[in-house]
């Protein structure tokens, strides 16, 4: 579910029919705890348990498991839910593997998988940035893939031998390790910090013969989409992403903005708010009055979830045209930028994709070629160090 969607669910929960409340929580989409942290009715709280306790009671049929089979088919039912659904005997293996394309790997990666709880802080309470890094900003509104981006992009540098740890921010690290593992394993669970944001400092070892050793000293910043909103509903303040310098420092800054494919291609039918072009053209020009784009090198626009593109195009070509197409303002703010700059800056569009994702969030299948891209352009756009020397590397 959309996060913004689900947002505005939770905001009326107190209005809706038991039979959407006990729906919402039989799709995964919004648990029974989370309907409570937002305020649901004790009474309504008690209807709800009580409907589940009576289905608990209620002997469950083949053919009960074989309709459940054809939800999760057909995509209906998302990965956590499969496995509570695995637990509760609502459905048992055998009939999974007869009637789903589920296989015994990954029946065996839903039955054992735990959610995490993400690392989240506030600005305020986030160490400052390392000077002397290239600042890394992922910025873009709910549901756009940045996590999904970031996971992408930290596994292929770890599968890679290219990460050196930095332990400035712990919670960063830990953060980093918990996209890692949570990309391998191929389940994504849905981001739960709504106010969130986190910094992961690196270093990134460059493995090409000419430049074997010497090091990319990174800060990654990935805010939630929650607050990319807030901030392009209410500007750029000390209380938010401009905490303890976070913008107005003398670090190299590549920004990447993330485009939702999917998100765009249903909004032509689906009434969703502001427009993700609306709300990237508006950050852009902060960040432009706030001086950010004095000491930026990149900006980077990523549509991702590429692999709904047609079947058959040209990845990079298409990306191009449908951006080209689609968000015509935002290319144009970005040229005019790049001019007022005199070309100090790259303006680069590109398809990513984190791999083949089935059943809403499990990954089967992992693209090492989008996150590849990805860091060949930082590699050549971001300071290199060789005893403790810095220095700016071009292509």
């Amino acid at each position: 579910m959309d996060k913004r969607v689900k947002l505005s669910i939770l905001l009326t929960i107190n209005n809706m029919k038991l039979n959407d409340l006990v729906d919402f929580v039989k799709s995964g989409d919004i648990s029974l705890e989370e309907m409570i942290d937002n305020g649901l009715n004790p009474l309504l709280v008690s209807q709800v348990e009580e409907h589940f306790k009576k289905e608990s009671e209620r002997i469950v049929t083949e053919e009960d498991m074989i309709r459940s089979c054809q939800l999760i088919e057909n995509g209906e039912v998302n990965a956590i839910k499969v496995r509570e659904m695995l637990l509760s005997g609502a459905v048992t293996e055998d009939l999974l593997l007869k009637h789903t394309s589920l296989s015994q790997d990954m029946i065996s990666r839903i039955k054992n998988y735990q959610k995490q709880q993400t690392p989240f802080v506030e600005w305020k309470d986030l160490p400052p940035l390392k000077s002397g890094y290239t600042d890394l900003y992922f910025l873009g509104q709910p549901g756009s893939g940045k996590s999904c981006i970031l996971a992408s992009i930290f596994y292929y540098l770890n599968l890679n031998g290219m990460i050196i740890d930095n332990v400035h921010n712990l919670k960063g690290t830990i953060y980093r390790n918990q996209l890692v593992d949570e990309f391998s394993y191929g389940i994504l669970p849905d981001s739960t910090a709504v106010d969130g944001v986190n910094y992961i400092p690196i270093e990134l070892q460059n493995n090409s013969e000419e430049f074997k050793g010497r090091k990319h000293p990174l800060n990654f910043i990935e805010m939630s989409g929650e607050l990319f909103d807030k901030t392009y509903k209410g500007g750029i303040s000390i209380d938010s992403i401009a905490a303890k310098d976070y913008l107005n420092n003398t670090n190299r800054k590549l920004l990447y903005f993330i485009l939702d494919y999917h998100q765009y291609e249903k909004s032509k039918t689906v009434a969703m708010g502001a427009s993700q072009s609306n709300k990237l053209q508006a950050v852009l020009a902060l960040l432009d009055q706030y001086g950010t784009l004095e000491h930026t090198d990149g900006i980077y626009i990523v549509v991702t979830k590429s692999d709904l593109f047609p079947y058959g195009v040209n990845q990079k070509e298409y990306a191009a045209n449908f951006v080209k197409e689609n968000f015509k303002g935002l290319i144009t703010n970005c040229k005019n930028l790049q001019e007022k700059y005199r070309d100090r800056f790259k303006i680069i569009v590109y398809p990513f994709s984190i791999g083949d994702v089935r059943f809403q969030n499990m990954l089967v299948n992992i693209n090492p070629e989008s996150p590849e891209m990805v860091v060949e352009d930082i590699i050549q756009h971001s300071f290199m160090t060789t005893n403790s020397i810095k220095r700016k590397f071009f292509s």
